[in-house]
């Protein structure tokens, strides 16, 4: 008995279609967490508030209570940031290709109003595969297309970024730190040296 032919579209249709499933069973799955963590947090919040009326706000139980409350809300919070953040990312398509990432300053906290430029370096002119600005989260994402580096003789991107701020002064560049051989998504998490 003979194996059955795949064809290699079908193989990735398949794929794409599976991994799609699974970012939007992901993204339930934190919406759903995130409103558990609400619920307890409004609990033990309520709970507090009962106990608090008759032992007083000093209490060991209280004190317990109000931080158990408390790290159930950030939980929350928390979960519905992520939540946001996994929903804003585009789902790459066939024929596309995405690199997204987030930026940090010196500390670790985000950076908003980023502009980041993705590019293919070539031979000569390196080619821009796309432009945008870093979001509240300092989280970014860039959808390309094979038509915006695909060129006679040549093979996948060799990526790299540039980021400057609202001046147009340069903030990070990656372009002697190439990535060659991308995937159909690429992550780049970049913290942003002190000033």
């Amino acid at each position: 008995m003979s194996e059955p032919e795949f064809e290699v579209n079908n193989i990735n249709a398949l794929v794409e279609n599976l991994l799609s499933q699974a970012a939007d069973a992901n993204l339930q799955m934190l919406e759903s967490f995130a409103n558990i963590q609400n619920r307890r947090a409004a609990r033990l919040a309520d709970a507090e508030a009962r106990l608090k009326a008759d032992l007083g706000e000093n209490h060991p139980q209280v004190v317990a209570l109000h931080d158990a409350a408390a790290m159930a809300a950030a939980m929350n919070h928390a979960l519905e940031t992520i939540a946001v953040r996994t929903a804003r990312r585009p789902k790459v398509k066939e024929n596309e290709w995405l690199v997204f990432g987030r930026v940090l300053d010196a500390n670790g906290n985000p950076v908003s109003g980023v502009r980041v430029r993705i590019f293919d370096r070539d031979r000569i002119f390196d080619d821009l595969l796309g432009i945008t600005e870093t979001d509240e989260y300092g989280d970014f994402a860039i959808t390309y297309h094979e038509r915006d580096f695909a060129e006679p003789g040549e093979g996948l991107p060799e990526l790299y970024l540039m980021l400057s701020d609202t001046e147009g002064n340069l903030l990070y560049s990656s372009r002697d730190n190439i990535r060659y051989n991308p995937g159909r998504a690429e992550y780049f998490e970049i913290l942003l040296p002190s000033s």
